[in-house]
């Protein structure tokens, strides 16, 4: 099965223009580490949210820049993740609709997992644009969910 298309802000993006496309998924948040009396380390955690970074070769689509960067907007990310199968979606995160459903798969082991495409609401700037000496342009978007 072929990848479903980049979708930002109802915008449908094929990857396959992209040539060399990347999704990266971080988790950000509001946590510290504190030592107590004896020294041994306590994380406390108040939040967690996740920033993506999509990258990819060649000009900004001309489409993106119509997207209104000053207010939320939906991406449905074009590459899945996967999720233990007793893992739930972490908060805010949905599933992206028919035909791009969740997936069980196992592996050579007889593990166990979920794919999942998935989609949120994200805030962000607008794309970045760098070329190389090459001469080559690429792009970066860099959104933080809501």
């Amino acid at each position: 099965m072929a990848n479903p298309s980049l979708v930002i802000d109802g915008i449908s993006l094929s990857i396959v223009s992209f040539l060399d496309f990347d999704q990266n998924i971080e988790p950000i948040g509001g946590s510290s580490m504190r030592r107590i009396s004896n020294g041994a380390a306590v994380k406390i955690a108040h939040w967690r949210k996740y920033r993506i970074t999509l990258s990819a070769s060649g000009w900004i689509p001309p489409t993106m820049f119509g997207i209104d960067y000053e207010t939320p907007f939906e991406i449905e990310l074009p590459l899945p993740v996967s999720l233990k199968t007793s893992e739930s979606l972490p908060s805010g995160w949905s599933q992206r609709s028919a035909p791009w459903t969740e997936v069980t798969k196992t592996d050579q082991a007889g593990n166990s997992y979920r794919v999942v495409y998935v989609k949120m609401t994200v805030i962000s700037e607008p794309p970045t644009q760098r070329h190389g000496f090459a001469g080559t342009p690429s792009w970066d978007l860099v959104c933080e969910q809501v």
